[in-house]
């Protein structure tokens, strides 16, 4: 009866043995491999693209929680991070040291967020083949994890600035409206179901920001909030929005657009009066009653071009009455070479030699035209 009992107890011993061990992986990767998996995960451009390496190097993986916890410190942002060890969690192989990996988080909240994960799983364990576990106490029942990740997110309360739209959604009831976003499974069904929520409600600068995260491309990501912009709350908060991008140069392109449209328009040049250069006929007429009113010809002449100077505008039909006035030759030649600056249609000056009489007089003038 003794040697009976002794043989059921080993059998029980053996089963659960076998039962936990099916419940874990065999054979942590060797050194090597690992450290060829780590060097291959840092050298990707972006946490996106790790995230995704570290979901086919898992796949048929066992690591120890040393080897999960220097992973996850490649990548820079605890969201991406938290993800990871998420999913190293179930191919661990010493899942009782696993809380070594919790060192690798920046803050205590991401920290804490795969900690009840891994209690979560440990509470409610998935069902193996075989023979599972006997019915326990009844699994305790967390609240609904967010959908979005742990950024610094800016809060609408309060806000005083540049708005484009009226008051926004509460956040609870947000994330319930958002959840057609979130089931969709691309990128472009993503930003549909999001235009279209907003489409409806106004949405703050950080609600704005949780829809972006769920695009996986961050160009995808800055296209979408650059389209929306102009139709969320809080614009001026735009700064905390570069928490969705991990390159900088898709943070330094959000900046510069959002400055470029909370700039006020540069003000239109005004423009001078336009001055209307000109002498009159009534002035034109007194000018030349003026001067012909003068018998000695060397005043004359001083008297004209004085008056030329002063009022400046002249065209060339007028200069040319002007010298009608003269009749000695030289003075005509010297009295058009000197309106010369005083003219406002140049391009007719060479009409002048017409009221000149010598040929000689006539080459004086086309010779200083030429010169001009």
């Amino acid at each position: 009866m003794k040697a009976k009992i002794t043989l059921i107890l080993l059998m029980l011993l053996l089963s659960l043995q076998q039962f936990a061990l099916a419940q874990r992986c065999q054979n942590p990767m060797p050194a090597n491999v690992f450290r060829q998996n780590l060097n291959q995960l840092a050298l990707k451009p972006n946490d996106q693209a790790k995230l995704q390496f570290s979901k086919t190097m898992l796949q048929g993986s066992c690591l120890l929680s040393s080897q999960v916890k220097d992973l996850a410190m490649v990548f820079s942002g605890d969201y991406y991070r938290f993800e990871f060890a998420k999913r190293a969690y179930k191919h661990t192989f010493d899942p009782g040291n696993f809380f070594d990996v919790y060192d690798a988080f920046g803050s205590l909240s991401a920290a804490m967020r795969l900690y009840d994960h891994v209690s979560k799983r440990e509470s409610d364990p998935t069902p193996g083949p075989g023979p599972g576990p006997g019915p326990g106490p009844a699994p305790v029942v967390n609240p609904p994890r967010p959908w979005y990740p742990d950024l610094a997110y800016p809060v609408a309360a309060g806000y005083r600035g540049v708005v484009g739209c009226q008051l926004p959604l509460a956040d609870n009831d947000f994330e319930l409206l958002a959840l057609p976003v979130v089931a969709q499974k691309t990128d472009m069904n993503r930003r549909t179901e999001a235009l279209k929520l907003m489409g409806g409600y106004c949405l703050s600068l950080g609600q704005v920001m949780k829809l972006s995260t769920l695009m996986e491309l961050e160009s995808n990501r800055l296209a979408f909030m650059k389209e929306v912009y102009t139709k969320l709350y809080d614009m001026e908060n735009y700064s905390y929005a570069t928490e969705v991008f991990s390159h900088m140069p898709y943070k330094n392109d959000w900046l510069a657009y959002c400055n470029s449209m909370l700039a006020p328009p540069a003000p239109e040049p005004v423009q001078p009066p336009v001055v209307v250069c000109e002498v009159t006929v009534e002035d034109y007429n007194d000018i030349k009653r003026s001067i012909g009113s003068v018998a000695v010809n060397s005043t004359r002449l001083t008297l004209a071009k004085q008056i030329i100077s002063t009022k400046k505008c002249f065209t060339v039909r007028q200069i040319g009455g002007i010298m009608d006035i003269f009749s000695v030759e030289s003075s005509r030649l010297d009295l058009a070479l000197y309106s010369y600056d005083f003219c406002i249609d140049k391009s007719n000056y060479y009409k002048l030699t017409e009221n000149l009489s010598t040929t000689s007089s006539k080459n004086a003038l086309l010779d200083f035209l030429k010169n001009k």
